[in-house]
């Protein structure tokens, strides 16, 4: 974002009322805005060319899709190795996501599989076979009680 373009107030609101409901719409958001529907709409695309909008997106619940197994997965690669490794990663349907860190990890995935044993066979069949990797941790994600009852 250049230093002329300024992100004001409303932006700010319609950023995030986005944050909170990418799917609300135009009409909602003017009414909290008070700006026109087509006013908001061009502030959005506005905030898309600037590059502060980078995409709408949703999230899912992986658990009712099948995936029982959430884990959060730190990686080290070896020296000069980070950029292959990030492309690497960044191939398997299993991560949903690949963060890029500094300290002693360079990698936070996050990843998601349909049982244990699908989790130690990603492990140890594909992730300890890249030879871009140095080392491998795994942390559980706990699911937490959003007051739905289980659907086990």
């Amino acid at each position: 974002m250049g230093m002329t373009e300024k992100i004001d107030e409303n932006d700010l609101r319609i950023i995030e009322m986005l944050t909170k409901n990418a799917r609300i719409s135009l009409r909602e958001i003017a009414a909290v805005v008070n700006l026109s529907p087509s006013s908001i709409r061009n502030r959005m695309e506005r905030l898309v060319n600037l590059g502060v909008i980078k995409r709408y997106t949703l999230e899912l619940d992986h658990r009712k899709l099948g995936y029982e197994v959430q884990v959060v997965v730190l990686i080290t690669s070896k020296p000069g190795e980070s950029d292959s490794l990030y492309r690497t990663l960044s191939t398997y349907t299993e991560i949903s996501k690949v963060l890029r860190t500094s300290g002693p990890a360079n990698f936070i995935c996050m990843a998601q599989v349909k049982d244990i044993t699908r989790l130690a066979k990603f492990i140890t069949n594909e992730l300890e076979k890249l030879p871009l990797i140095e080392r491998i941790e795994t942390m559980f994600i706990l699911p937490y009680d959003d007051g739905e009852e289980d659907s086990h």
